[in-house]
């Protein structure tokens, strides 16, 4: 469950991402307001890229934690309790055989 809620809030992040494009649109923009120099376009799209990445890090590591606490109050198992279980289960099944 937690998998599914993260990727869930993950794919939304996407719709927020800065892409390529957007990014060389904003640079193009300021160059046309005389804010930036052409020589400078490069770099600028490659910094706004560089940052918008930082951000969306920062933003699913709190989203992340922010599910983790979450799945923790509500007490339901982590995918590391199932895989747990599952190899509790896959022991006393072959020690069932074993004595069977």
């Amino acid at each position: 469950m937690f998998e599914l809620l993260k990727k869930g809030v993950l794919l939304g992040l996407g719709a927020v991402t800065l892409t390529r494009e957007k990014a060389e649109e904003l640079v193009d923009e300021l160059i046309k307001k005389g804010e930036l120099a052409r020589e400078e376009r490069a770099t600028a799209i490659d910094e706004f890229l560089k940052k918008a990445e930082e951000e969306e890090k920062v933003l699913t590591d709190k989203i992340t934690a922010e599910i983790e606490k979450a799945v923790t109050k509500l007490g339901l198992p982590t995918k590391k309790d199932l895989e747990r279980l599952e190899k509790k289960i896959d022991d006393l099944a072959k020690k069932t055989a074993k004595s069977a």
